[in-house]
């Protein structure tokens, strides 16, 4: 990804204060040197996108979330004229970016992500200047704007929360309890069936949703949250009067499967009361040709997982660098029934795994990876046999017999000092055997300390993390992150990650806090444990590049710091409390400026060390 350095005006993070309520707009920002909108909300949304022009704006609508509070308008400067967020409707929250005026963009460039559920980003590419006004290609007055293309690989978040697959029914949804059993009621006339789901939750997209279905024998379904706190779920369907009962079981998968009993082949040519079957005997028979997915599972000493058909198949992957998900889509394939998947001991290279039959003639797998473990290739073993190269961090090593090349000057080199970082990119290190940790501190639960105006912790060290990783990958380090996104990970796993993997370099990113209203406290600290060297050269970095209060290099006993056996740093990067450092901090070039100044440390300390 291209990061362009603009010296636009920065929107501030903007942090709301709502009421304890389901379905909210917690926390939005734009960052204008990314052109990048980043929003967050407390239930899981699906965003609608949407571009229309005179003058140009990108239109986000946010299903089931509440804005509960006054509307804001937030002048951007530059090429982004504003940003403005108000409640579209009784249920939707709209936000629209406006261009300047002569400026337009792109839609198939548009990018929307889903980092979680609850959290998303909207990228947008440079606009251009409008050359001269047309009329040919503007929407007449009164018709609907013309979509953006689909989310690109939303490996966290999609719209199929609820499907018709060829062995039953699929819900997507999330639950509190593993031993709550699920209640199956069927009217006295045969013609409903009620499945009651105690501890559990559905998608936004669905609620209070009626979808017709006209197959096996069920006409439509209803999906219904009865109740949040504990939360359960209602799920009715329409059934023929002479269709067998039906049954539910959570799949291992991810959400809930329905299935009549004595298999789909009990209802697989019932008509649906009342509406006329959509079933078309042709597809039928060109379905029944398509190959067949059988297996899929770990092999080669959990090296390779492998996917196995009775058909020639295809596939290609696509990893989303963000959340370590990667993607496999199969063209003209089938699932079968049912498919055999790998057991994910604790052991596993493979956290998690997602396979779903994406339309009638495709198939879709997703596979997230354990902590310490990097996907290579997708590779053609064979006409019907798929593998995806699973491996650890410690086996990415070059080839028996290879020599490595030096990436640093010889020993009996000048090594000059770096006083600072040039306007463009920072000092290169070539690829190498180097890898670093990177822990952006807090998480999910854990907020870490709360500041003036409600300021976050863990929203304020994930960006900086994150562009500290990207910028030393850029420099050609192998990075690896504790957390990606807005989780929990707990202290013992940030350190067991980085003793795991054999991690050269382990950095942990935090911000300060003070209490007694002593919001004249500001400044950086720099910690250690064992190794005094990497937290100096981190520090004196800093000191150098950026502007902000110093409080030197101090001897700590963090657990990561105790527990992690290679040189260790952890960063605070500023007081949330402090009335300077609160500032600098909401604002997302000074955090840039920062996550640059760190990362220059971290080469420096490479440097001098010769890694």
């Amino acid at each position: 990804m291209r990061f362009h350095w603009l010296l636009l005006s920065i929107l501030s993070t903007l942090l709301f204060a709502l009421p304890a309520q389901a379905g909210r707009l917690l926390y939005w920002r734009f960052e204008s040197n990314d052109n990048r909108l980043v929003f967050t909300t407390d239930s899981q949304v699906q965003p609608r996108a949407q571009l229309i022009p005179n003058p140009t704006r990108v239109v986000l609508d946010l299903p089931g979330i509440i804005l509960e509070r006054p509307s804001v308008n937030q002048t951007i400067g530059g090429t982004i004229k504003s940003v403005r967020i108000g409640q579209f409707n009784t249920q939707t929250t709209r936000l629209v970016i406006e261009l300047a005026s002569g400026y337009t963009l792109d839609p198939q460039k548009v990018t929307v992500k889903g980092i979680s559920p609850t959290q998303w980003t909207v990228d947008l590419p440079t606009p251009q200047r409008i050359a001269r006004p047309s009329t040919s290609t503007s929407l007449p007055s009164g018709s609907n704007p013309a979509p953006l293309r689909p989310l690109s690989s939303p490996s966290i978040r999609t719209s199929n929360d609820f499907q018709v697959t060829r062995s039953g029914l699929f819900i997507r949804l999330e639950r509190n309890g593993s031993n709550s059993q699920i209640q199956v009621n069927r009217s006295d006339d045969r013609k409903t069936i009620e499945f009651i789901l105690p501890e559990a939750s559905l998608p936004q997209s669905l609620l209070n949703q009626t979808q017709s279905i006209n197959k096996y024998g069920v006409s439509e379904i209803r999906f219904e949250q009865t109740r949040t706190s504990p939360p359960e779920a209602r799920i009715t369907m329409w059934v023929a009067e002479d269709s067998p009962n039906w049954q539910g079981y959570y799949s291992r998968l991810g959400g809930l499967v329905l299935l009549p009993k004595g298999g789909i082949s009990q209802v697989r040519n019932l008509t649906s009361p009342d509406l006329p079957t959509n079933d078309n005997p042709s597809n039928s028979v060109s379905l029944s040709q398509l190959p067949t997915i059988s297996a899929i599972k770990l092999t080669n000493n959990n090296t390779q997982l492998l996917i196995q058909s009775n058909k020639p198949i295809k596939g290609n992957g696509n990893l989303n660098r963000l959340t370590g998900v990667y993607t496999i889509n199969i063209p003209n394939a089938q699932l079968a029934e049912p498919v055999v998947d790998p057991q994910l001991g604790r052991d596993s290279p493979i956290y998690e795994l997602k396979v779903r039959q994406l339309d009638p003639k495709s198939v879709e797998i997703l596979v997230k990876p354990s902590l310490g473990i990097r996907f290579g290739r997708l590779n053609q073993l064979n006409q019907q046999i798929l593998t995806l190269d699973v491996h650890s961090l410690r086996d990415l090593t070059v080839s028996p017999g290879t020599k490595p090349i030096n990436i640093l000057p010889p020993a009996n080199a000048s090594v000059p000092p770096i006083t600072s970082y040039p306007s463009n990119s920072l000092s290169r290190v070539p690829k190498g055997q180097v890898l670093v940790v990177i822990d952006p501190g807090h998480g999910g639960k854990d907020p870490g300390a709360v500041g003036i105006r409600g300021l976050q912790e863990k929203n304020i060290i994930l960006p900086i993390s994150l562009d500290v990783s990207r910028l030393l990958q850029e420099q050609g380090i192998q990075v690896e992150l504790t957390r990606s996104a807005d989780y929990f990970v707990s202290l013992r796993g940030r350190a067991d990650l980085a003793n795991r993997v054999g991690a050269d370099i382990f950095v942990s990113i935090h911000a300060n806090a003070v209490g007694g209203g002593r919001s004249h406290v500001n400044g950086i600290e720099v910690f250690y444990h064992g190794h005094r060297d990497l937290s100096e050269a981190i520090h004196n970095s800093i000191v150098r590049n950026v502007n902000v209060d110093d409080r030197g290099v101090k001897k700590g006993r963090f657990y990561v710091l105790r527990k992690s056996m290679m040189p260790a740093s952890l960063v605070e990067v500023g007081f949330v409390t402090g009335t300077e450092d609160n500032r600098k901090l909401s604002d997302p070039a000074y955090r840039l400026k920062m996550a640059k100044a760190i990362a220059q440390g971290i080469l420096d300390y490479i440097q001098r060390k010769r890694l």
